[in-house]
């Protein structure tokens, strides 16, 4: 499986922290911006994570009864 990273906005730019093998690592590269830190991870062949939102309004209508 590739690595999981993700993207932090600190008060010098943006910050990329690398998951793999359920031990994170923080990259002291920092990018001016967003964009170019997703590039980077891009290049690297890595995966943006995602991350799930708390709590979804979405709920399983076809699953309800009548």
């Amino acid at each position: 499986m590739k690595p999981q990273a993700t993207i932090e906005k600190t008060a010098t730019g943006f910050v990329i922290s690398k998951e793999e093998a359920g031990e994170t690592e923080q990259l002291e590269t920092h990018f001016e911006s967003y964009q170019a830190a997703l590039d980077f991870i891009l290049d690297q062949g890595w995966q943006l994570k995602r991350e799930r939102p708390d709590s979804s309004l979405h709920v399983e209508t076809r699953f309800l009864k009548p």
